[in-house]
């Protein structure tokens, strides 16, 4: 009979701010170390925490490799899915349907979790109400999280701040000095011209094709 496995799930998108894989990782490794748990794989996304499980690269590869006794560990319910569809439907996908155990570290979390075998009718029924609230909650952060990005834009751009990359300005010597590098009859180079124009390689190459 093949031994129970401890998986640890952990995501990241680019609007988690101080959320990271590192200090997920880390956090994880405490609480096995701790507790004497031996973490099989870890799984990592970079994804926004809406996105389906079949566009992530790694959340239906831990999912297929479930098995029945294993468990999962995340450090909090949101990393799993920010919609309450969603999160339901994975958690219940890991614990009926996989037959596995579910761990968040999250204190304000651990209604859910299913290591403790204590569960009567109306704990059930708390964890499906505790799941939906906190996917509620998660879906307003979120929300407040896109309108504070956005305010924030809007202030920048209001007080003549320009966005996104600045514009590449083609020097009035480029040409001259791109065709003499590629003139094989002197000793002059790319490497010289773009020292001599200031320019990085990317945007030496990018004018280049301009010519």
């Amino acid at each position: 009979m093949a031994e129970n496995r401890t998986y640890a799930y952990c995501r990241v998108s680019k609007n988690d701010g101080s959320m990271t894989i590192e200090n997920q990782i880390h956090a994880i490794e405490l609480y096995a170390k701790e507790n004497n748990i031996t973490i099989s794989t870890f799984y990592k996304d970079e994804c926004k925490g809406d996105t389906p499980v079949d566009r992530r690269q790694q959340l239906p590869v831990m999912l297929a490799n479930l098995r029945k006794g294993d468990t999962v560990i995340v450090v909090e319910v949101f990393r799993l899915h920010r919609s309450a569809s969603g999160l339901e439907k994975l958690y219940r996908e890991i614990i009926e349907d996989k037959g596995a155990e579910f761990i968040t570290l999250n204190e304000k979390e651990k209604i859910l979790n299913t290591t403790e075998k204590n569960d009567d009718l109306i704990q059930q029924g708390m964890k499906k109400i505790v799941l939906n609230v906190l996917a509620m909650c998660g879906e307003l952060e979120k929300r407040n999280i896109s309108t504070r990005t956005k305010r924030a834009l809007q202030e920048r751009k209001d007080r003549g701040i320009v966005l996104g990359r600045p514009k590449l300005v083609i020097p009035k010597n480029f040409k001259e000095l791109f065709l003499k590098a590629c003139d094989n009859s002197n000793s002059y180079t790319h490497v010289q011209a773009m020292k001599d124009l200031g320019l990085k390689k990317t945007s030496y190459y990018k004018l280049a094709k301009t010519i």
